[in-house]
């Protein structure tokens, strides 16, 4: 999980719920910092009002190249991870992340 990246601070309740959820699902997080680069999630936060953002990825080898590696289990907890969130996601819960 990004714990910030040149273009925006993830969301703190919503890494909290994340956090919480990886957790409770005995899902190992790494966390990771950039300083110089940026995400996608540094235009989505910044959206309309603003959209509570956090980046969830999967490590990956020569990201930048023709052909990436990653680690199927890597991919398949990540992916348990936001079909998780989402479970949890609705507009009372959204509501509670930004008031």
């Amino acid at each position: 999980m990004l714990v910030f990246d040149a273009g925006m601070i993830p969301n703190l309740r919503l890494r909290d719920m994340v956090l919480a959820i990886a957790e409770e699902l005995g899902i190992p997080l790494q966390f990771s910092a950039m300083s110089r680069g940026r995400t996608d999630g540094g235009a989505i936060h910044i959206h309309n009002e603003g959209v509570p953002t956090v980046v969830i990825g999967v490590p990956t080898r020569h990201i930048h190249s023709h052909n990436a590696i990653i680690c199927r289990e890597d991919y398949d907890q990540a992916l348990a991870l936001v079909v998780a969130l989402i479970k949890r996601l609705n507009a009372e819960t959204v509501a509670g992340l930004t008031g």
